[in-house]
Order: C-alpha cells, then sequence, then structure tokens
C-alpha cells in the first residue's frame, strides 16, 4: 500500500515565519510538544501514549517529511518507520493495533514525528486542554468500535 500523509490537526496559522520556538516534554508517555507563535498564545500538541518521539533539523528535512505536514500534525499511513519500530520492539499485537506516526513541520522549527496512540491540540488554558482530552476520548472510543 502506499503511504498517505493526512493532516489531523491544523496550527493556529500556516505561515510558518510566525514560528519561534517550541519545547517538547514527555511524563510518563503522555507529551507535549509547546508552540510559540508570533502574536499567538501557546499551542499545544498532546501525544497520548507516546511511544517513540524524533526531531529532525529543519537544514537536515527531506522533501518527503515536509509534504502534507507543513504546519500541522499528520497522520502517516501505512508508515514502514512505525512498521520497522513494531519490528524491532516486539510490541504486542494489541498495543500495536493502537500506534499512529504523527508528523509535524515547524518551518525553521524543524520537523517532530511521534508513535503513539493518539494525538490532540489544546490552547494555553486548563480548561481547553480539557476539553481536548474529553473530545480525544470520545473520538478513540469511535475509533475501537470501527476497528
Amino acid at each position: 500500500m502506499a503511504i498517505t500523509v493526512v493532516p489531523v490537526i491544523l496550527l493556529p496559522t500556516m505561515d510558518s515565519e510566525r514560528f519561534e520556538r517550541c519545547s517538547f516534554s514527555l511524563q510518563d508517555q503522555v507529551s507535549q510538544l509547546t508552540i510559540k507563535m508570533t502574536d499567538l498564545p501557546p499551542f499545544i500538541v498532546h501525544f497520548h501514549r507516546l511511544r517513540w518521539h524524533r526531531f529532525t533539523p529543519h537544514a537536515e528535512c527531506l522533501p518527503g517529511m515536509i509534504l502534507g505536514c507543513d504546519m500541522a500534525v499528520a497522520e502517516v499511513s501505512e508508515s514502514p518507520a512505525l512498521r520497522a519500530y513494531l519490528a524491532r520492539e516486539q510490541v504486542q499485537p494489541a498495543d500495536a493495533r493502537h500506534l499512529r506516526h504523527y508528523r509535524l513541520y515547524l518551518g525553521k522549527g524543524g520537523c517532530h514525528e511521534a508513535f503513539a496512540k493518539s494525538a490532540f491540540a489544546s490552547g494555553a488554558g486548563s480548561l481547553s486542554r480539557a476539553f481536548a482530552s474529553f473530545a480525544n476520548g470520545i473520538k478513540l472510543r469511535f475509533r475501537s468500535h470501527g476497528a
């Protein structure tokens, strides 16, 4: 099957020139990528049940790493990298079935990739994070019933 890259979360702006910096934090398989952009509140991407993360600097990003994920979190379907990871780490089939490959290109901020169960976004306030978490839980329940 062919690799497809489908944007699932759009950042508040598609203007990569507004990117200032980002920080990545991880605690108990829950990670946050906090993105700071000029004249906008921080934008937070959460990766739920993270298994792997990689950052590639802008200068080392190949064209294939940018396609479909410029200022957007995209899901990479039929990912050879995810298949290789699952085989190398001998991930149990029940866990492997739920892992997704996500990619986000931030212009001069480089490319972030993650293997996680899900990804969702929220704003700077805790209320928006709680709502995003709730909405993500509903999305995951629907996905599991369809599988």
